[in-house]
């Protein structure tokens, strides 16, 4: 089971139209996958999170001559000597999406080795399949703010049709857009007019959730929370920055619950929000968070405060396969974030594309993550 070689792939594809979340316009999807092949020929994948310039040095130049020569097996000794590794070379930061790429990456080509899911190695399955939320509802590159609540609300709509029972949206409106002089609104009011538009599209029976992408401060947050009580979300996401006295701060004075992690890594910093906010959800994203090893450490950290993790998602194939085997083994009742935003790389890359049965997504039982990899889509997209 030695690691003979690593190397990394970088794919991008420019999107059709853009799409805005609170914070940035995203025009293209890129990805930076680790690759760990054995000295049996078995090969995993992984994926990093963020831009590919930085993730594909740092795993070609520092990672990649360490870890050749050590077992495949050694999963998590080889995380934390990792992290100790880039910790010691970074000093300020250890780039966690690095980390996140080169240990999913083990552990698919762990479980190949071996003929077992993840999941199986992970301790054992929970459950056989996850429900999905539809994530997506993204601000269209539209002029006009009801235009914005017009496409929102249609495609939350159509996710209903085909059978999601929750959905999650996205809300942060002032960055993009002007104030509506015909309105005379305050934009964090156009927010939860967008989230009422959805509410009145979808009914009251499906699950909403809200993301705000760090949009706001600390008074415009309560606001807004207080306005999301009405309209019975489920929960309100990163309404804040990732700052864990913030949340501090916003989740002690508000009713709806609040939900947190996509922007935290490794399981010391879940473990301070959860011991100093009263965060109602924890959400590691297996490509940042520091791979399957340490979202699975966060869960069970969540699972000793009583607090449910539902990890973050918003990949490639790589990411939700990845996400799917750790779902398997979370306790409590966790959902899969199900990205339906447009993604031809997310769509081709894995030989035998993972999809949904209505609100409901099948976890694999095959040897690693669960996926292969397509060649002709990995060769199309790279860069």
């Amino acid at each position: 089971m030695e690691i003979t070689e690593v190397d990394t792939w970088v794919l991008r594809r420019d999107l059709d139209e853009r799409f805005a979340n609170a914070q940035k316009w995203i025009d293209s999807r890129e990805y930076c996958l680790v690759r760990v092949e054995t000295a049996a020929g078995v090969a995993g994948w992984g994926e990093c999170w963020g831009p590919a310039a930085g993730n594909r040095e740092i795993v070609d130049d520092v990672v990649a001559p360490w870890l050749v020569g050590r077992r495949v097996d050694d999963v998590e000794a080889v995380h934390d000597d990792l992290v100790f590794k880039l910790q010691s070379s970074y000093h300020s930061y250890v780039p966690a999406s690095v980390v996140s790429g080169v240990d999913i990456a083990l552990w698919d080509a762990c479980g190949k080795s071996v003929g077992r899911s993840v999941s199986r190695l992970l301790g054992g399955r929970r459950r056989e399949a996850v429900r999905a939320y539809a994530t997506g509802h993204f601000f269209p590159d539209v002029d006009e703010l009801a235009a914005v609540r017009a496409a929102v609300a249609h495609e939350a709509a159509s996710h209903v049709d085909a059978g999601f029972t929750a959905l999650k949206q996205k809300i942060g409106l002032g960055r993009h857009f002007p104030r509506d002089v015909e309105t005379d609104r305050a934009l964090v009011e156009e927010d939860l007019a967008l989230v009422e538009a959805v509410r009145e599209a979808v009914g009251d029976d499906v699950t909403l959730m809200v993301d705000a992408n760090h949009a706001y401060d600390l008074a415009d947050a309560r606001r807004v929370a207080r306005g999301l009580e009405d309209l019975d979300v489920y929960f309100f996401e990163e309404p804040v920055r990732p700052a864990i006295d913030y949340y501090a701060d916003l989740t002690r004075s508000v009713d709806v619950p609040v939900a947190g992690g996509e922007c935290w890594a490794f399981q010391e910093e879940f473990d301070r929000a959860l011991s100093e906010t009263d965060v109602a959800y924890v959400q590691p994203d297996v490509t940042s968070a520091g791979g399957i090893t340490s979202t699975r450490r966060v869960a069970t950290l969540a699972d000793s405060a009583n607090v449910q993790c539902l990890p973050h998602v918003f990949g490639s194939a790589v990411a939700l396969a990845a996400s799917l085997q750790v779902l398997a083994t979370v306790p409590g009742s966790p959902m899969l974030e199900f990205d339906r935003t447009p993604n031809p790389i997310r769509e081709g890359l894995a030989s035998d594309p993972i999809t949904n049965d209505g609100d409901s997504v099948p976890i694999r039982d095959e040897p690693g993550i669960g996926i292969e990899i397509d060649r002709e889509t990995l060769e199309e997209y790279a860069v």
